[in-house]
């Protein structure tokens, strides 16, 4: 199925989510996002570890800066594409001949969504509401292609 076709299906599973558990699966967009990804569990958990870190660097730089709505969520979100392009860099680089597999991580603003989130709910309930919203849009996308099919 075509990529745009999961994002469509990650947005209104991730609303619902939301609605239902009150939990966020880390913003609407990034259960589709995450999905597209299930085959690939290596760029799903630098994708994870990207957004961990951006998460503990907005947590060292709160004491210093006033972080809070938009500014936090700004400095996620270019905290994300930094660590994204850095680490793909470092992966995918000519430079590092021990690169036996080309690494990917999911969309540019995925890991920032995905920081800002652990910053409002906390680590734990976000990547469960995460990996639950993104395993039903998998599932679904993955019925839908055997039906079509």
């Amino acid at each position: 199925m075509h990529p745009n076709i999961y994002i469509i299906a990650g947005i209104i599973i991730g609303l619902l989510f939301t609605e239902v558990t009150g939990l966020s699966p880390g913003g609407v967009i990034v259960p589709g996002y995450l999905a597209l990804y299930f085959n690939r569990p290596a760029e799903l958990g630098m994708t994870l570890a990207a957004s961990i870190l951006v998460y503990i660097l907005i947590k060292l730089l709160s004491p210093f800066f006033f972080l809070f709505g938009r500014r936090r969520y700004a400095l996620c979100l270019l905290l994300g594409i930094f660590l994204k392009l850095i680490l793909e860099f470092i992966f995918n680089s000519s430079l590092n001949p021990a690169s036996l597999l080309y690494i990917q991580l999911a969309g540019l603003l995925i890991p920032g969504i995905i920081a800002n989130d652990f910053y409002k709910q906390g680590l734990e309930k976000t990547i469960i509401a995460a990996a639950s919203a993104s395993a039903l849009v998998f599932i679904l996308m993955r019925g839908a292609a055997l039906v079509l099919a």
